[in-house]
């Protein structure tokens, strides 16, 4: 029983970096489903990339 706890808890980990990684994204205005994917390959890396990138949500709102 510990043994599986301790895998549950493992993916649990494993998945909200993504998780996190992706709703950023979609706040600054860059495709989720991408940021998931390279928040999955590279957990923390991928965050603070993501932070040092321009925000895009701005341009799209002066476009409209």
């Amino acid at each position: 029983m510990g043994a599986l706890m301790f895998i549950s808890l493992g993916a649990l980990f494993l998945l909200s970096l993504p998780l996190i990684t992706s709703r950023l994204a979609k706040r600054l205005g860059r495709n989720p489903k991408v940021w998931f994917v390279i928040g999955f390959l590279l957990p923390v890396i991928a965050t603070f990339i993501l932070f040092l990138l321009p925000d895009l949500s701005d341009e799209n709102l002066t476009k409209q």
